[in-house]
């Protein structure tokens, strides 16, 4: 799954339950989440990764992109990691960009996932992606399997996405059921989340539409179903 949960600001304010309530149901062995407050005054001083995570029995990793490392990105997997960084994703002179990489020893091999929330600006973003593809996500086929996941704040047909599916496969794209749009949550205008997927197979893609969901966050969550290469089992 990836989820923007928006710090848990949804129809009545800050709620994280409302986000828990969302993701629980998926049972999703990883869960890629952006726009996440790590103990900001604002949510309460809640770290909302690790909130999320103990009550849904995963491990949270995160990698902050603002406010002194308080807010960002983060992954909750049932897996655990061999391997953290964060990426410095920042153009100048627009806010803090990063992406979190992270490699995860599942019962069948390594997966290598990278979370990240691409800018505003189409330019930034095609520097970005540019940095993801060149500098620090290996698809040449000689590496692990990788998922590529977060909010790229850009439509399917924009530059910033074709470049992207250059070196993934769209999970959504191939095997997506339903409607595609994840923003906003309650109007479904246009698809800004994804999925991206290298040396794994999309079985199935479905965007997380209920009332639940309209209410949790102005994004709604995409989950995929994928077969990694190195095993016969299908991980979610």
């Amino acid at each position: 799954m990836t989820y923007n949960i928006h710090s848990g600001f949804g129809w009545r304010g800050h709620d994280l339950d409302r986000i828990l309530g969302v993701i629980e149901p998926e049972q999703a062995d990883l869960v890629a989440l952006q726009e996440v407050d790590f103990a900001l005054r604002r949510s309460g001083y809640v770290n909302q990764a690790q909130w999320l995570a103990e009550r849904l029995s995963m491990h949270a990793i995160i990698g902050g992109t603002r406010r002194q490392g308080r807010y960002g990105n983060a992954l909750l997997t049932r897996w655990p990691t061999t391997l953290v960084m964060n990426h410095n994703l920042t153009v100048r002179p627009h806010p803090g960009r990063a992406c979190l990489e992270v490699h995860l020893a599942t019962p069948n091999g390594t997966l290598c996932c990278y979370v990240t929330h691409l800018g505003l600006v189409p330019q930034e973003r095609m520097a970005q992606v540019r940095r993801l593809t060149r500098e620090i996500i290996a698809t040449d086929g000689s590496h692990e399997p990788a998922l590529l996941m977060g909010d790229m704040n850009t439509v399917p047909r924009s530059s910033v996405s074709r470049v992207l599916r250059r070196r993934f496969t769209d999970a959504f794209k191939v095997a997506g059921n339903g409607r595609a749009a994840t923003f906003h949550a309650r109007l479904r205008g246009v698809r800004v989340d994804y999925i991206y997927a290298a040396g794994l197979t999309p079985i199935a893609a479905h965007v997380v539409a209920t009332r639940w969901s309209a209410r949790a966050s102005d994004h709604l969550p995409l989950v995929a179903d994928l077969r990694a290469d190195f095993s016969g089992n299908h991980s979610r």
